[in-house]
């Protein structure tokens, strides 16, 4: 009787060891057959913000460029001219907001060699976050490889306008003799996209 329970546990233990076996590879297929459903997202695109300042030099006509103005009078050590600035207004038409920048492009003609480090730059913010900044043209010039110089009137937000007036003096010992001129000076104002 011992033989037959003997035998009767074995084929128990086996039946079990089947069954657990069977539950083992049903549990393993249905896993497998859940992960092996997908969810996709087709067709995605990355794009960067756009960055799109344009100039004018009166709220409404905003281009690339504008003809420049013509700095006439200034005495050395004197007053900036023209005493009310020349509007200068730009426009944030991108899609982010803009940390403005100004430099000048090149070495301008200089048939009388006026000292560029004196002569000044003089940009007025006009309204908001108003101030007036100082720039000497020499370091517009050498800021020109480096992208310029910053605006400190704080970024330009996105569908945006600021107006500026501009103004140029000079100091009493930039130059020598009875008069100078200057010419071929381009400004070129440009914007680094910022986060918002």
């Amino acid at each position: 009787m011992i033989t037959n329970r003997f035998r009767n546990i074995k084929a128990l233990a086996r039946t079990v060891g089947v069954v657990a076996s069977v539950i083992i590879i049903v549990g393993g297929v249905t896993f497998a057959a859940l992960q092996s459903q997908q969810d996709t997202l087709t067709g995605n695109t990355i794009e960067t913000a756009t960055a799109d300042l344009r100039i004018g030099t009166d709220s409404v006509h905003y281009s690339n460029s504008h003809t420049g103005f013509d700095f006439s009078n200034l005495i050395p050590g004197g007053r900036a001219e023209p005493v009310t600035g020349y509007p200068v207004y730009l426009q944030n038409l991108g899609g982010t907001p803009l940390s403005l920048r100004l430099a000048v492009s090149s070495v301008p003609t200089n048939p009388n060699n006026v000292d560029l480090s004196k002569v000044n730059i003089l940009l007025i913010t006009v309204g908001s976050g108003t101030g007036n900044q100082s720039f000497s043209l020499q370091s517009l010039i050498a800021a020109s490889s480096s992208g310029g110089l910053p605006i400190n009137s704080g970024n330009l937000a996105n569908n945006n306008a600021a107006e500026y007036k501009l103004q140029v003096s000079l100091d009493s010992n930039a130059i020598t003799g009875s008069g100078a001129a200057l010419g071929n000076i381009d400004f070129v104002f440009s914007g680094v996209a910022q986060s918002s």
